[in-house]
């Protein structure tokens, strides 16, 4: 990723991260490849470079979060850390992630929850779009450390009368998820793999927190998708033509 395209607010933030590290590998590559929902998505990313969130702020509020709910008798479950992941085009966009955190208001998703009061992150690594992944698709995935506490399966709401954050909770996830698998189609696949986070403000406040805690940018990744299938197919078209040549 090229440092021009980091902004003021952000040096120091962003750390990049050789390709050929230990880092990369393991910590970058390995929650990206351990995420994967379709089996051609082995062959078919390819990760190029990679940057660190070393946010102070945002850090010390996840693991305040985490604390906070330890100290509010969450069970280990609860506890568990895990990753998400979202989709971006614009470098400018996903650099500004590691200043701003996760915020409301730019999902897409609109079923499990209002996208003005929480954040939508996608579960795997290779469902980040409604739409399939196409042969020269290239952008940027940003990691997100994630604490989801405590989960509660919701209907799926296709109206205008959003789903509010449940009291109580601190996630959302569609009731439809046991039932994803790599036959689903990528539309469905993708809504029904989110999670929905958000962070209610104490106090019995409907209102939430912008940016909620328990979702920090952890690195942001370039990615280009080669389409397997295409790739194999044109070395067969070329013998053909060879044949028809003689």
């Amino acid at each position: 990723m090229e440092s021009g395209d980091v902004g003021a607010s952000l040096q120091g933030v962003l750390a990049p991260v050789s390709d050929s590290s230990d880092v990369f590998q393991n910590s970058i590559l390995a929650p990206l490849r351990s995420a994967y929902l379709y089996e051609e998505s082995k062959q078919s990313f390819r990760y190029t470079s990679a940057v660190l969130v070393k946010n102070a702020r945002l850090e010390q509020k996840y693991e305040a979060f985490r604390a906070n709910r330890r100290q509010a008798g969450y069970s280990e479950e609860d506890m568990e850390e895990t990753y998400g992941f979202l989709l971006f085009d614009d470098i400018n966009k996903a650099h500004a992630l590691g200043e701003t955190g996760v915020l409301t208001g730019n999902g897409t998703c609109t079923t499990l929850g209002d996208p003005g009061k929480g954040v939508y992150i996608s579960m795997y690594s290779d469902c980040l779009d409604l739409n399939r992944w196409y042969h020269g698709k290239s952008g940027y995935i940003a990691i997100i450390r994630l604490t989801k506490g405590r989960v509660k399966q919701v209907l799926e709401n296709y109206t205008q009368n959003f789903t509010s954050p449940t009291v109580g909770f601190d996630c959302h996830v569609s009731e439809e998820l046991p039932s994803v698998s790599a036959e689903t189609s990528c539309f469905l696949a993708f809504e029904r793999t989110q999670y929905y986070m958000y962070e209610l403000l104490d106090g019995g406040s409907t209102e939430t927190d912008q940016s909620p805690s328990a979702a920090c940018p952890f690195a942001i990744v370039s990615f280009s998708y080669t389409d397997t299938k295409a790739t194999l197919v044109q070395p067969q078209e070329t013998s053909e033509e060879k044949k028809l040549g003689k």
